[in-house]
This record gives structure tokens, sequence and C-alpha cells, in this order.
């Protein structure tokens, strides 16, 4: 980086937009709202029995982003995020991943969540060391391209980790920075709510982000 490159940003404060935007939104209580059954083990052996079929992702503006999604991601960009320090093997959207997933996760477990099975879109996500997804908030936006499907008022969108919390393992949830988890521990982000993640560790890091519609 030049110093010029530098000075040009600290007088422009790009991310001024995105302060903005999320200091305008109430902060959300951020608790564990169940414990599911997992076995990392077979979790961990799936990435690699499905690699190919793996969304091979970073940072950047895509196609079926809102526009504040394509927005920020520009701005994370100038930023310095880029595929270097965020890149993510993501399985769920291709091929056949999300239905094994719904089958690894398992019945008892997607009833635990109480979402209607046929509903759900899971996206397994592997952080390698250095690497994180940057602050931003969920539109439904791979749900809709998967299911045509985007009434924020019947989804329900959760996260939870598949192995037990690891040193400088992170995730945040508005204001609430979660560290010291054990898996299967399940947590809401509700739609429109500021989160990230970051693996600043030695180890991967595996997380799931599961969709659905509520059961009535």
């Amino acid at each position: 980086m030049l110093k010029s490159e530098y000075q040009s940003l600290i007088e422009n404060k790009p991310w001024q937009e995105m302060e903005d935007h999320f200091n305008n939104i109430p902060a959300a209580t951020i608790n564990p709202i169940n414990k599911i059954d997992i076995d990392t083990d077979d979790w961990i052996k799936f990435t690699v029995d499905n690699f190919d079929l793996a969304q091979q992702k970073w940072e950047c503006p895509k196609e079926h982003y809102t526009g504040d999604s394509n927005r920020w991601a520009e701005i994370n960009n100038t930023l310095g995020r880029n595929k270097d320090n965020t890149f993510e093997l993501n399985y769920g959207m291709n091929g056949d991943t999300n239905q094994k997933l719904k089958e690894l996760l398992g019945h008892d477990n997607i009833k635990k969540l109480n979402v209607d099975a046929d509903s759900v879109l899971m996206r397994f996500i592997v952080k390698m060391p250095g690497h994180g997804i940057a602050w931003h908030k969920d539109d439904a936006t791979s749900y809709a391209v998967k299911f045509g499907e985007r009434d924020l008022g019947k989804l329900k969108r959760l996260w939870f980790p598949i192995d037990d919390w690891k040193d400088g393992h992170a995730f945040q949830i508005s204001k609430t920075v979660l560290t010291h988890w054990t898996k299967g521990t399940v947590y809401h982000i509700p739609f429109g709510v500021g989160h990230a993640s970051s693996n600043f560790g030695y180890v991967p890091q595996y997380t799931v982000s599961f969709t659905g519609i509520v059961n009535d």
C-alpha cells in the first residue's frame, strides 16, 4: 500500500456508510437457543469426500447480491478484503451437497430446530487460518437462488459450529463476540443484523449457516 492510498482511505472514510447503517440497528440479544448432536469426524470427512462440489469463494460483489451487499463488498475490497484473506470452502449450493448435509445433520436435529425439512438450505463453511468473512447482513439471497423464496418473515437463519472452539476462532453477531463454544451449540442470526467471523488461529474452522421455513 502506498502512503497516498492510505491517506485517501483515512480522509474519505469509505466505511462510513456501513458504520452508520449498523450503528442505527439496535443491538440484538445473542444467546444459545438449542443444542444438537454433531459427530465432528463425519462432517470433516464430508468436506474431503465432496471437495469437488465445494464453492471456493471469497469476498467480492456477486450477481445475486442485493444493492447494499454488493456495495459493501466493493467497500471491503477497497479496504483490503480479497481472496487472500476471505477464502472459504462452501458446501450446500452445488450438486446434491445440500441434501447430503441434511442427511448428515439428521432428522432428529432438524426437528429440534423447528423448521420444515424440505425447506432447509445448509451452507457448510470451512475457513482456513488467516481467513474470515467480512462484516455483513443476511437477506437470504442464496436461499432465493436455491428455492425462489425470500419471505424473511417465514425464514429462520441459524448458525452452529461443527467442532469445539479452537484458539483464534471467533464469530460476532450484533455486538456479541462468540468464543469458547462447543460443537452443536445453535445461535439465531436475525435477518438484517450484522455479523462476521474470523479464523486467526492455526486449525481450520468448521461452521454451518442454516436457513429454513419455520414450522407453524
